[in-house]
């Protein structure tokens, strides 16, 4: 989930970055007119009102978003390299691997949640089956490129295309479950402690599961031992105000 206006960026970005905060705000008065996720809002509300409601031409709106989706919901197209790009600068800054994803992660929505229209579209995306689809089609392709992203940074081995895409796959889907909660909360709470829980969860639960397979079936390779940094403590998370958001230590 891109931020908007982020430092550094071109007055014709910023341009783009205000048209494209008129299309959001509009979309979500213009779905709440229509019913809201209740009453029909997603069926009533088109892609051609919001382009009218925005004053601009449709095709001026599909430049901003593919779908009607992306802007009442979620536009994961657009947040996977801005979440990929976070990912990476904190590795360039010298965080391991499972600290640099955390880092990132919780630098993303912290500040695509500072916004009051888009922590409404993240309610609205969790609890509503519409969103379904695009999520799960989105997440193949976002678990493809941190797939890849965590690939480069791996150690060689046979087993590195494997451990990279699983842990890809483990932490995407354990993020999910944690938007969900900080949802039922209102996004309320801090993420970070809710994000720290459900990874803390999945640990244990792919533990159970690892010792439940019959030694005899059981290849043992590096995945068996996590590096280190792969081990969130409760001391290597902390709240910095100071730079907007939850990061790691």
């Amino acid at each position: 989930m891109a931020a908007e206006h982020a430092q550094g960026s071109t007055p014709a970005q910023r341009r783009r970055d205000r048209q494209r905060q008129l299309i959001i705000r509009e979309a979500a008065l213009l779905f709440e007119e229509n019913g809201g996720e209740e009453g029909g809002g997603f069926e009533k509300t088109t892609a051609e009102a919001i382009a009218e409601r925005s004053d601009i031409s449709v095709s001026t709106f599909f430049r901003y978003f593919k779908t009607k989706a992306d802007v009442i919901y979620l536009d994961l197209g657009n947040a996977i390299p801005d979440h990929m790009d976070r990912v990476a600068a904190k590795l360039a800054q010298g965080h391991g691997l499972a600290e640099a994803w955390v880092a990132g992660t919780l630098d993303a929505l912290d500040r695509f949640a500072a916004d009051e229209y888009n922590r409404a579209r993240i309610l609205r995306a969790v609890r509503s089956p519409n969103f379904h689809t695009p999520r799960a089609m989105w997440t193949i392709r976002w678990t493809d490129s941190l797939t890849e992203l965590l690939r480069a940074h791996l150690p060689e081995g046979e087993d590195r295309d494997f451990r990279a895409r699983t842990t890809a796959a483990v932490w995407l889907n354990t993020m999910w479950t944690a938007i969900e909660q900080w949802a039922s909360v209102g996004l309320d709470r801090p993420l970070a402690p809710i994000l720290r829980n459900a990874l803390a969860q999945a640990a244990t639960v792919a533990a159970r599961a690892r010792d439940a397979v019959p030694s005899d079936d059981r290849t043992t390779t590096d995945c068996d031992r996590p590096p280190a940094d792969h081990r969130l403590t409760d001391e290597r998370l902390r709240s910095d105000r100071s730079e907007g958001g939850w990061h790691l230590a």
